[in-house]
């Protein structure tokens, strides 16, 4: 019995590892004709501008004030345009004065977001200079704008780990659903066929006329005597079960020479109706 269910678990699991692969498969292929982008990034340093003097201790703070001045949505509607959909994020990096800011691009459109990259600090040292009503800080573009070596969208290893775990979700999905409702619908079809199923030596009608004609005949068995069927009681303490009048027997030493025997046919005619009750 553990053996039998040690076989239907590695079955399981077995089917849930090829579903994966399978839809893991096709979620490869179709990330393959899915429209690439690529990583367009620059890196943008913030230093005090020597007005007032206090601004190089607020260096730090400014790192992040400038990362969400990128961020907001006033900012990037004034200067991004229709880029912004393609806005990938901007942070500033730790333990330093530099605001890294990435877009994600298409290969056609890779040329037209360097060029807005490279506009980036001065129209951040102008958004300030509105906020601060001056310009204590100064932001200029470290390097060139970088470009990833391969894109970034779709992410085919991502979405391949993705297809996999969705397909072993899927079929788990259909083995505790659907699979699980046929198998109890099966149990209970055998099950109430197996109802009605009467063994047919248990039939009552059976029974009934089995009694019905051990109270007409008797208890006892049928013979044969010299070649002739002969009925014998059953003989239970001291009572005796009389034969009945209608028994086909005949007393070869009482019967008179000139009475004609029945044929063997006759015989099994009577002793057949005899058995059924009709006599």
């Amino acid at each position: 019995m553990q053996s039998s269910k040690s076989v239907a678990i590695k079955d399981r699991i077995t089917h849930a590892i090829f579903t994966g692969a399978a839809v893991m498969l096709v979620v490869f292929v179709v990330s393959l004709f899915l429209p690439k982008e690529w990583l367009v990034s620059g890196k943008v340093v913030v230093f005090p501008s020597g007005q007032p003097s206090s601004a190089s201790v607020n260096l730090l703070p400014e790192v992040g004030n400038t990362a969400e001045i990128i961020k907001s949505e006033a900012f990037q509607n004034a200067n991004f345009g229709d880029f912004a959909v393609n806005f990938a994020g901007t942070k500033a990096l730790k333990g330093s004065s530099i605001v890294w800011v990435k877009f994600r691009s298409p290969e056609s459109d890779i040329e037209a977001f360097e060029d807005m990259i490279v506009k980036i600090p001065a129209e951040v040292d102008e958004y300030a200079r509105d906020l601060y009503s001056g310009s204590p800080f100064k932001y200029r573009l470290v390097s060139d704008p970088e470009i990833s070596a391969s894109p970034v969208r779709p992410n085919l290893l991502l979405n391949a780990i993705l297809g996999f775990l969705a397909g072993i979700l899927i079929y788990l999905i259909y083995w505790f659903g659907f699979e699980s409702n046929e198998t109890e619908a099966e149990v209970m079809e055998v099950e109430k066929d197996e109802s009605n199923i009467v063994s047919p030596e248990m039939k009552p009608a059976e029974m009934d006329k089995s009694a019905s004609s051990a109270d007409k005949v008797g208890q006892g068995k049928v013979e044969l005597i010299d070649g002739r069927p002969h009925f014998v009681p059953e003989k239970t303490g001291d009572t005796k079960s009389a034969a009945p009048d209608n028994l086909p027997f005949v007393d070869e030493a009482s019967s008179p020479s000139n009475i004609q025997e029945p044929s063997d046919q006759e015989v099994k005619d009577r002793l057949n109706r005899l058995m059924r009750g009709e006599l």
